[in-house]
């Protein structure tokens, strides 16, 4: 089998377990409050993360940027209770299509951020991109749920977060990155959760570490796999979630997609793999290679 192979089936099984970690948010949200499961799910992930803790010790957090951690961690925190909440009004496969639209909001976040340039195809694709939404959510042809409303907010901040990851990276390593990201994440969402506390059933907890470990299993099956290929192969690979989130709300939820998420989506899937080919040109050696891998 080879590498690209090899690549692609990995991003393909992370695309797989983060449809059942979708799943899972989807069953808890019927019943816990959304804030509520978003604040135990990253508790257990950061019981998930206890062995690298342990074995990295205090120099994982030696950093020179500990409050733009802290800002990461907030705005990525109010990011994840939108999307508990998109999750547990919208059916799976259009959450899984919405959620698509954070690479068109990294690139904006590029642009006024990290000063980088918009040239005209990152205009083109951002353009495309927000036509995919359109598509997905047909504003005028019937009211746009606060399931979708709060997935469009949510996916700024997600892409927020991600541009802070691409000016924190420079200077601290993944491992500080995802440490502060989820201890700061769990501190934000601490207070809201508290505020709506329920006592949650022993079943609750069970899947709310379901969560946790599908969630964390898939982020490191996607490294594996961008390890071996490059993101612009990957990024068509996301339709695949589309499929899945699709057989499960069918089969488990009773939902049935609508063709215009189908088209909204490969739309925006256009749109993102646009994008990431534009991101790795820009990243290729001097040397003149056609083709690679940013450096880590």
């Amino acid at each position: 089998m080879s590498l690209k192979t090899r690549g692609l089936l990995w991003v393909a099984l992370a695309g797989l377990l983060f449809v059942v970690f979708i799943a899972l948010v989807r069953y808890i949200g019927n019943e816990l409050h959304p804030i509520q499961a978003a604040f135990l799910r990253y508790l257990f992930g950061l019981l998930v993360l206890l062995p690298l803790f342990l074995r990295s010790g205090m120099g994982l957090f030696r950093s020179r940027h500990i409050r733009l951690h802290g800002f990461r961690g907030c705005i990525h925190a109010f990011g994840v209770m939108l999307w508990f909440y998109a999750v547990s009004q919208l059916p799976i496969a259009e959450v899984t299509a919405l959620s698509l639209i954070t690479p068109i909001f990294v690139v904006v976040g590029a642009v006024l951020f990290l000063r980088e340039r918009l040239t005209r195809p990152r205009l083109v694709a951002v353009i495309l991109g927000l036509v995919g939404v359109l598509v997905i959510l047909r504003p005028g042809a019937e009211i746009i749920q606060r399931g979708a409303i709060a997935m469009l907010f949510a996916a700024p901040m997600f892409a927020t977060s991600k541009v802070l990851t691409k000016f924190l990276v420079r200077d601290d390593s993944s491992g500080t990155l995802v440490a502060y990201l989820s201890i700061f994440a769990t501190l934000t969402m601490l207070i809201p959760a508290w505020w709506v506390w329920q006592s949650p059933s022993s079943s609750d907890l069970m899947f709310l570490a379901g969560t946790a470990i599908f969630a964390t299993t898939s982020h490191l099956c996607m490294a594996r796999g961008l390890a071996l290929v490059d993101i612009t192969v990957t990024q068509p690979i996301d339709l695949l979630q589309l499929v899945w989130s699709s057989l499960i709300g069918l089969m488990f939820f009773g939902e049935k997609l609508e063709m215009w998420v189908w088209v909204g989506a490969g739309i925006v899937v256009i749109s993102a793999t646009y994008i990431a080919r534009l991101e790795s040109r820009q990243v290729l050696p001097k040397e003149g290679k056609t083709a690679g891998r940013p450096k880590r």
